[in-house]
């Protein structure tokens, strides 16, 4: 199966019967999946067992399952179910569990492209941004710019409507338009005392 074929056309041929398009999907999504999942929850071996939990499924429904729906935002939102559930059984099972499944994401210069200092002077000056936005808005900005989600994906993945979508996103923006200028000018001063000590 080559390795080339996008997330869509392995899933039309998986529901189609091929199991070499269904496991080659499965390479193909397992990484993107597993990095979604532990930003839910710290426990790697939860996560991957949810993950295995999501495929398993998806190879049982797969004569049910619709060959339009976006592979990616299913894949996701179901994840993020199955995690939730997971840590709701411990918390019923085990009393002395802390809830685990908040969305919390560490944004950092790797998960950007850097070509040059200057390029990496501001992706850890948005990634510092990033972090202070609360989780939802996070989710919001990680599914729509590190997955690629449109806003009907995300809706769907977070179960919320497409405007509470577009609503965190603005509300992102506006938090990091603020935030921009105002280190621009703390950023401008300290630039000026370095050229002066040159």
């Amino acid at each position: 199966m080559p390795q080339t074929l996008s997330e869509e056309e392995l899933w039309h041929s998986f529901i189609a019967g091929n199991s070499i398009a269904y496991e080659t999907l499965v390479g193909q999504t397992y990484p993107l999946m597993f990095q979604y999942g532990s930003k839910f929850n710290k426990n790697k071996d939860l996560v991957k067992d949810c993950i295995q939990d999501v495929f398993l499924n998806v190879w049982e429904k797969r004569h049910n399952l619709d060959s339009t729906i976006p592979v990616r935002a299913y894949l996701l939102a179901s994840l993020r179910r199955r995690i939730h559930r997971k840590v709701q059984h411990e918390l019923i099972e085990f009393n002395n569990i802390e809830p685990d499944s908040v969305f919390d994401p560490i944004f950092n210069v790797e998960q950007t492209l850097i070509e040059n200092e200057k390029n990496m002077f501001l992706s850890e000056k948005i990634a510092a941004m990033l972090n202070t936005l609360p989780d939802r808005q996070k989710e919001v900005i990680y599914l729509r710019f590190f997955q690629e989600l449109d806003r009907n994906q995300i809706a769907e993945v977070m179960q919320i409507t497409p405007q509470s979508v577009s609503n965190f996103l603005q509300k992102s923006f506006t938090h990091i338009k603020n935030n921009w200028i105002s280190a621009s000018y703390h950023l401008s001063g300290i630039i000026l005392s370095l050229a002066f000590q040159q």
